[in-house]
C-alpha cells in the first residue's frame, strides 16, 4: 500500500498537512496516511494520526515522505538518516503557487500557497519557499534552505545551502548568500554574504508614550 507521510508534527507540520490536502484535491498528491515525529503530539488537525517516530521508522515499498522541518540543519540530519534507510521523498507544490517557465524543482522541495517562481529558477533538494515569497528570474535557492514568508529573492540572486531567511527580507539582484548564513527579518541584502554569517536589522525600540493632556 502506498503511503504519503509528513515528517514533523510541529507548527510547520500542521501547515504542510493542510497544503498536502489541497494538493490531493487538485490531483497532484495522494492522500496523507499520517505523520512521523519523535514526540507524541496526538492527531494533527484533529485527524492526522502519528504513525511512529523518525528514529524507529523503517521505509516500506511505496512510502513517500514530506519533510516539514523548519530548521535547515535539523532537516538535513533527518533527511540523511532517512535516506540511509532507503526512504523516498515527495515534493509539494501548492496549486495556488505561481510557477513560470523553465523552473526546476528538485527532490523534497516545498512551495507554499501563493509563492512564486518567475522564470528560469532552480530550487535545490529540500529547499522551502513559504507563502507570499518569490524567486526572481534566474535565481537559485540551495539545498535545505528555508525562505520565510514575504521574502523577495531577486533576479540572478544565489542563495547557498542550509540558509535561513526571515520574513520580509530582500535579497537584491545578483547578490550571493553563502552556505549556512542566517538572514534576519526585514534585512535588505545588498552585498554578497559570507558563508555562516548572520545578519539582522535594527530591532524595534520602545518609545516614551506621550503624556495625556490635562
Amino acid at each position: 500500500m502506498n503511503r504519503l507521510m509528513v515528517v514533523g508534527g510541529g507548527g510547520f507540520g500542521h501547515e504542510v498537512m493542510a497544503w498536502a490536502a489541497d494538493c490531493h484535491a487538485a490531483g497532484t498528491l495522494p492522500p496523507l496516511s499520517g505523520y512521523l515525529d519523535d514526540v507524541e503530539r496526538g492527531a494533527l488537525g484533529g485527524r492526522l494520526q502519528r504513525i511512529g517516530s523518525v528514529a524507529d521508522y523503517s521505509p516500506q515499498a511505496g512510502d513517500e515522505l514530506l519533510i516539514a522541518v523548519g530548521a535547515p540543519r535539523t532537516k538535513r540530519q533527518i533527511v540523511d538518516l532517512l535516506r540511509s534507510r532507503g526512504a523516498r521523498f515527495a515534493k509539494l507544490i501548492h496549486p495556488s503557487a505561481i510557477i513560470g517557465s523553465n523552473c526546476q524543482h528538485d527532490e523534497g522541495v516545498i512551495i507554499c500557497p501563493l509563492a512564486m517562481n518567475t522564470a528560469n529558477t532552480h530550487m535545490a533538494s529540500f529547499s522551502t519557499l513559504l507563502s507570499f515569497s518569490g524567486l526572481g528570474h534566474d535565481a537559485r535557492l540551495g539545498a535545505f534552505s528555508i525562505v520565510s514568508s514575504h521574502v523577495d529573492i531577486m533576479g540572478h540572486a544565489t542563495v547557498g545551502e542550509g540558509v535561513f531567511i526571515g520574513s520580509g527580507a530582500r535579497v537584491m539582484p545578483g547578490v550571493k548568500v553563502g552556505d549556512d548564513a542566517r538572514i534576519g527579518a526585514n534585512v535588505v541584502v545588498q552585498r554578497n554574504v559570507s558563508a555562516g554569517l548572520t545578519l539582522f536589522a535594527a530591532p524595534a525600540k520602545s518609545l516614551k508614550m506621550p503624556s495625556s493632556d490635562k
